[in-house]
């Protein structure tokens, strides 16, 4: 009876062990390369909001400069 106690609660233990384990693995890899993802995605998102800003901040600056009497040469 204890020989099979004892073999039981080593196989539980391994069990677990190797459970946690593999959990951990699929935790670890399943984040891998994520933030390389997330980091383009944000850039690309700043690039496409940077260039909005910049074609209506361009439209009102050259709108003001052909206001200006002369600016468009003689």
């Amino acid at each position: 009876m204890r020989t099979l106690n004892a073999i039981t609660t080593k196989t539980a233990v391994a069990v677990i062990n190797r459970r946690d384990q593999l959990i951990a693995d699929l935790c670890h890899d399943r984040d891998r390369g994520s933030s390389t993802v997330e980091t383009i995605i944000i850039v690309a998102g700043f690039a496409g909001l940077a260039f909005t800003v910049y074609l209506a901040v361009s439209g009102k600056v050259h709108a003001w400069i052909n206001k200006i009497p002369g600016a468009s040469g003689p």
